[in-house]
């Protein structure tokens, strides 16, 4: 596919579609279906790219007048590129003084026995350096990040699939500490999502999953993944709700539940948490006294009750792919965001998606990757409604999307949304979006987007969305995974995973593996108007990634323990030379990370020497 460089205000040409009323999608004869996991990534082949066509979009013109600024620094890096199975987690911490981030960090492929969290925290004097080791002593997956009232700052992830989730936690001005939560009776935990609220600041709330038979566990009071969920109201030392069921999602109402398809929030004593799911309704639990007791609200009235596989749906549906089969069937797309605003009011985001299951003997069902649009509702909104309020543009301007091909998320063209709010009430949503002018010439790259509401959800920025990576020199980065702020200051702050192809390493397309930068982004809220109106960006800070020939050493000058960064597609010859020649170090196929005792060495200039098949790079080291 030729290149196609597009400036930001290219934007504007999409609301030629939105005002009449018609969100771009993709041709009819595009709209493939593509067969849906049934549980999250346990380490099985995942392969599902989708290429489409080769139809090149028409010309823009490039406009560089970088009016907008955006703030970029890499603060972490990962080799495990898989963030989440759908709804990404609050990975971010802005409480006005200090910035925090997590991820999972994962640098040893394939086994990844270093998997942990990623951590890094911003004060006056900036960044710490970029962390190499994981923060706790097991390996984990899936962190949450929460800071209490009392300063508490805690990580929430999953272990093993047949142990209890993870609970790491760092008093203020003190040390991080491990714990596991006390959830004796259920087979394994997984995919935690965690919020901080109580009256007192100091209550932890928790939704996670039953491990599935399809990650290696067994089902729990009769759902194959059940959704449980857990409360400490003393800021974790203990634990009043453990494994709760809610009446209303138990196995009479709920065949089973999925891997990060669900999202929790919480501001005082308000807490609710959404349920994004395929072939079930998809709701939303309220709670107005600390999790004591729950209203449910739905978001989709699925039409079949506790739905098998297999079994087959109605013809009542759409007919979304126009194959003459009426049984398209909408719901949400599996990710989502919940956000309590300051008056206690909730407000839920999803991806939309349409479903089928006209093949009743392949054990599985489809869904449609190309299905466009960001969907909301609040809680003043009867049940069911929604509006949309953010979608992947038609650059171009010509009535459909013209994409070469989607690297599979499992999730449609615009998701993956998390929510912010200031301290003025203004509601801004970030969300991974296709971009029809940037491929690879096989697949098209993903951007992240952000909208916004400065009247409390009842207008929306929809039809002048800020790109916040519009790659305006076309680098061909792909952005996703995006983690907004919860609560904003002056400026919106982000975390999100850049890498140099679509879609993942660790499944769906499962590209090489290479070494993905974890980006944190800020733009002053007194910019997104500039932005919203197709002014150009600028970025300032430390924004290149790492070059692919290139290798980096931490520390250097050097002492204790070195880490050397190893960006290449498959194995790597290291070794260390003195400045006569002689090798002091050698580490055959080496991975991503590779770690030694500067203290053996002696002090002095040392040369560092990576071979590839691609040639050889080389590096000075100094020892103190």
């Amino acid at each position: 596919m030729k290149r196609i460089y597009i400036a930001f205000a290219t934007l504007l040409v999409a609301s030629s579609a939105m005002a009449q009323g018609k969100i771009p999608q993709l041709p009819v004869e595009q709209r493939i279906p593509q067969l849906k996991p049934k549980v999250g990534y346990v380490g099985t082949e995942v392969k599902s790219s989708v290429p489409l066509n080769d139809v090149v979009p028409g010309e823009v013109e490039v406009i560089q007048n970088r009016n907008v600024t955006v703030t970029q620094e890499i603060i972490g890096i990962t080799v495990y590129d898989l963030q989440s199975n759908a709804s990404v987690q609050r990975r971010t911490l802005d409480n006005g003084t200090e910035f925090a981030a997590a991820w999972t960090m994962g640098l040893t492929p394939s086994a990844f026995t270093d998997r942990g969290t990623g951590y890094n925290e911003r004060t006056d004097g900036g960044w710490n350096e970029e962390p190499y080791e994981r923060l706790e002593n097991v390996r984990t997956g899936w962190p949450g990040l929460i800071e209490l009232a009392n300063g508490r700052r805690v990580v929430i992830n999953h272990a093993a699939i047949d142990t209890p989730l993870h609970m790491t936690y760092r008093d203020a001005g003190g040390e991080w500490q491990e714990t596991d939560l006390p959830l004796g009776d259920a087979p394994g935990h997984l995919w935690p999502r965690v919020a901080a609220g109580g009256a007192d600041g100091n209550t932890i709330h928790v939704v996670y999953l039953s491990t599935p038979e399809g990650n290696g566990g067994v089902p729990y009071q009769g759902q194959d993944g059940a959704l449980l969920y857990a409360r400490s109201t003393d800021g974790g030392d203990n634990w009043d709700v453990l494994n709760y069921i809610h009446p209303e999602l138990d196995a009479n109402n709920f065949v089973n539940f999925s891997g990060d398809t669900y999202d929790i929030d919480a501001r005082g004593e308000k807490v609710a948490f959404a349920v994004f799911n395929d072939l079930a309704d998809s709701f939303v639990m309220i709670s107005d006294d600390n999790g004591e007791t729950w209203t449910k609200r739905m978001l989709v009235d699925f039409p079949v009750d506790n739905y098998i596989v297999d079994s087959g749906l109605p013809d009542t549906g759409e007919d979304w792919d126009e194959d003459g089969i009426f049984q398209d069937f909408y719901n949400t797309d599996g990710a989502g965001s919940v956000l309590i605003d300051l008056d206690g009011k909730v407000h839920v985001f999803y991806g939309d998606m349409y479903y089928t299951d006209t093949d009743l003997v392949d054990g599985g069902f489809n869904f449609f990757p190309g299905v466009n649009g960001l969907s909301y509702w609040n809680e003043d909104m009867e049940d069911e409604m929604r509006q949309t309020i953010a979608f992947t543009y038609d650059l171009d301007g010509s009535g459909v999307l013209e994409l070469d091909g989607l690297a599979q998320y499992f999730v449609g063209l615009a998701s993956l949304p998390t929510a912010g709010i200031t301290a003025a009430g203004e509601i801004f949503v970030s969300y991974m979006a296709a971009v029809e002018s940037h491929s690879n010439g096989v697949l098209n790259f993903r951007h992240i987007y952000v909208v916004r509401s400065a009247d409390g959800g009842a207008t929306w920025t929809t039809e002048t969305a800020c790109n916040l990576t519009p790659d305006i020199d076309f680098d061909l980065y792909e952005n996703s995974f995006a983690s907004l702020s919860r609560d904003l200051g002056e400026e919106v702050s982000l975390i999100y995973q850049r890498d140099f192809e679509p879609g993942l390493h660790i499944r769906g397309e499962e590209h090489p593996s290479v070494v993905n930068d974890i980006i944190y982004l800020s733009i002053a809220l007194d910019q997104f108007e500039a932005c919203e109106a197709g002014e150009d960006v600028e970025y300032t800070g430390i924004a290149e990634p790492m070059d692919e020939s290139d290798i980096e050493v931490y520390p250097n000058p050097a002492h204790g323990t070195v880490n050397i960064v190893i960006n290449k597609v498959g194995t790597a010859n290291l070794r260390i030379l003195d400045m006569n020649g002689r090798v002091v170090f050698e580490r055959q196929n080496a991975l991503s990370v590779v770690r030694f005792d500067a203290d053996q060495l002696a002090a002095g200039t040392y040369v560092i020497q990576v071979t590839t098949a691609q040639g050889v790079v080389t590096k000075k080291l100094m020892i103190d």
